[in-house]
């Protein structure tokens, strides 16, 4: 790995995509973004297909959960993995997993007899391999760039983990509406098939502070007690977990939103996902661009209030194309406030921890959002979508405003997160 990162003579251009001069790093992200385009076009094919098989939102809610669910227990033997193996190992089998299963999939939609059960278990399986995929990547990434260079980089995975909400529903679901639904499912296993060659190619080999022998339990005992006694990662973890739960614990909502309310039917979901990943896709590449910790906490606050916002926003949308507007700003608003937070965590965490830690955040992201999409899903069927947007939205709004009143969350937002300058330094 090198050991400078950008110079005054950079480019413009070059500041936002500064980490792709680094090998390894351009072939993680071509694997994440093949990756995570499967997972969102799979998010939007299984609930249109599952919508159309029982006609209930809560139907969809609960598939979705069964995806996200593994993210609650997943994540701690992801974490000790990093840790104890080389990221590069777990990433494989991670990869490697979600092919094998995109495979079943396949099989059993052209079958054309599959039950809302397989697909609930399929889900399930998909989304702990997701769960090994995401926390190698992030323990890893950090081990592929300079220091200097990790906000460019986390940026960019940033820009496939949601951004790919664009290129995987608008390639996946059409095939399912215009053709036979097997071809998009074949099509996100090809995905799937795509991020295993090129992870594949990686050379780093590095590996966490785990020793052999150490259980499980005192591995991520470890991990726990470092979150918990650095005030800056605690409070960047409760935020995180709150700003997950309540802006982006959307999936189950759109479909029955899109149908309902927009009167746009499937196709209103894959362009709504759209809508999201394009906002994503050009707010993480901005905020790749940022340099200052001054402005990254300023950037995090203004991220957040946006979020509870633009959820008020898809709420009143009168139809198709302003609902798509608002899905962009929420795309943009969530996706920058997940990298910029995300880099923060990752900076602070030191690399003998950082799979450990890496895995307690996903508990944090994933398992918050399984749990909110489940009832989302009961509750716009109850209240209608729209209720649940104003919920949702008007109580983060609300989360960000109390955020003010904490001296730490305050400092971060002012001026960034002094300890991640010292161990982004050198």
């Amino acid at each position: 790995m090198a050991d400078a990162g950008p110079t005054d003579k950079t480019s413009w251009i070059d500041r936002y995509i500064t980490a792709f001069r680094y090998r390894d790093f351009l072939l993680v992200w071509i694997g994440s973004l093949s990756g995570s385009s499967s997972y969102w076009g799979l998010i939007v094919a299984r609930g249109v297909l599952v919508l159309d098989i029982t006609d209930s939102a809560a139907s969809v809610g609960i598939v979705t959960f069964a995806a996200m669910a593994p993210r609650f227990v997943v994540p701690p033997f992801a974490g000790y993995l990093a840790d104890r193996f080389t990221r590069r190992s777990v990433l494989i089998g991670s990869y490697a997993a979600n092919m094998l299963l995109g495979v079943a999939l396949t099989v059993l939609v052209f079958m054309g007899d599959i039950q809302v059960w397989q697909l609930m278990l399929l889900s399930t399986l998909n989304g702990a391999a997701r769960t090994f995929q995401m926390t190698a990547t992030q323990a890893l990434v950090p081990n592929l760039i300079p220091r200097p260079v990790l906000m460019n980089a986390v940026a960019l995975n940033y820009a496939t983990v949601h951004g790919t909400r664009l290129i995987g529903p608008g390639l996946l679901v059409p095939l399912m509406l215009l053709a036979n639904p097997g071809y998009a499912f074949l099509g996100a296993t090809m995905f799937y098939v795509v991020g295993l060659i090129f992870v594949l190619g990686i050379r780093t080999r590095s590996s966490g502070g785990i020793q052999k022998g150490q259980s499980l339990s005192a591995g991520m005992g470890e991990a726990i007690v470092h979150v918990y006694r650095n005030p800056d990662l605690r409070m960047l973890f409760l935020l995180i977990a709150l700003h997950c739960s309540l802006t982006m614990s959307f999936e189950s909502i759109l479909p029955i939103y899109s149908r309902d309310v927009i009167d746009a039917g499937g196709a209103g979901v894959s362009y709504l996902m759209m809508g999201v990943g394009s906002g994503a896709l050009v707010a993480v590449l901005i905020i790749a661009g940022i340099r200052t910790e001054w402005a990254k906490g300023r950037m995090l606050l203004a991220m957040g209030v946006i979020s509870g916002v633009s959820l008020l926003g898809l709420a009143l949308a009168p139809n198709l194309p302003l609902a798509v507007l608002s899905a962009a700003v929420m795309g943009g608003s969530q996706s920058g406030f997940m990298a910029i937070s995300n880099s923060m965590v990752q900076s602070l965490s030191p690399d003998t921890l950082r799979g450990r830690i890496s895995g307690l955040n996903q508990i944090n992201v994933g398992g918050t959002m399984a749990a909110v999409n489940l009832g989302n899903g009961f509750l716009a069927d109850a209240k209608g979508p729209e209720m649940a947007l104003y919920i949702l939205g008007t109580t983060f709004m609300v989360v960000m405003l109390l955020s003010l009143g904490g001296a730490t969350l305050r400092k971060v937002y002012s001026a960034g997160t002094p300890q991640m300058q010292t161990a982004a330094s050198g």
